[in-house]
């Protein structure tokens, strides 16, 4: 079996030679993995640059590098959903599918509130961990459905719109999904473009994940 070797989001820049590791990342390393070090560790700024290296004692000495550049991030727009563990699920699940920004949405028939933005931003690094990415997701909000065209082109999920494959996806296309209820009649921005995400209705969580992984696949093809 091949061994662990932790995946550490260590925000960027980084000093030449070695990068220290917030108290947080020490404490998991040392007292709940029990590994004080030297252990081999991969590494993130959560802004395209991933690495190897050794930690030890709170220092993580920097080995080999690379950077990638980001093609057509992805944003998703989601009213949360009725309880906190599913609005969990639905940051960690779109933060390992890869999507770039998640956008809390107020919407007249939301059920769900918003969690806090921090704590949104821990379930996204703890993904971008366990997921091994080297791209940390952005968690904004609550953005009112009517702010959501200042983040990109808007498209909309509904029943009846399009398929995504019979749609030109724009480099800054945000999806919006409604609540449980759907969007009110008012809340659906003209002119947008609209796309369906199945024949089934989805719950919020799920409709969110498909419409990502719909995006990321076209954007990446």
């Amino acid at each position: 079996m091949a061994k662990h070797i932790p995946h550490l989001y260590v925000p960027g820049p980084y000093a030449p030679g070695r990068i220290g590791v917030v108290e947080g990342t020490r404490i998991h390393l040392e007292r709940v993995l029990r590994n004080s070090g030297p252990i081999e560790v991969s590494y993130t700024d959560g802004a395209g640059l991933i690495g190897s290296g050794v930690y030890s004692a709170g220092w993580i000495q920097r080995g080999r590098e690379s950077v990638n550049e980001r093609a057509k991030p992805v944003t998703i727009a989601v009213a949360p959903p009725k309880n906190k563990s599913r609005a969990r699920f639905v940051v960690e699940k779109l933060a390992e599918i890869g999507v770039a920004r998640l956008l809390w949405l107020e919407s007249a028939r939301s059920e769900g509130r918003v969690p806090r933005v921090e704590k949104s931003a821990s379930w996204a690094q703890a993904a971008l961990e366990q997921s091994r990415g080297r791209w940390l997701m952005e968690v904004v909000g609550p953005v009112a459905v009517a702010d959501v065209p200042r983040f990109g082109s808007v498209l909309m999920a509904d029943r009846n719109g399009s398929s995504i494959n019979d749609i030109e996806l724009p480099t800054d296309a945000v999806l919006c999904v409604g609540p449980e209820g759907g969007f009110a009649p008012d809340e659906f921005l003209d002119p947008v473009v609209r796309i369906r995400l199945g024949g089934n209705v989805l719950r919020v969580e799920t409709a969110a994940l498909v419409g990502a992984a719909l995006l990321t696949h076209k954007s990446d093809s």
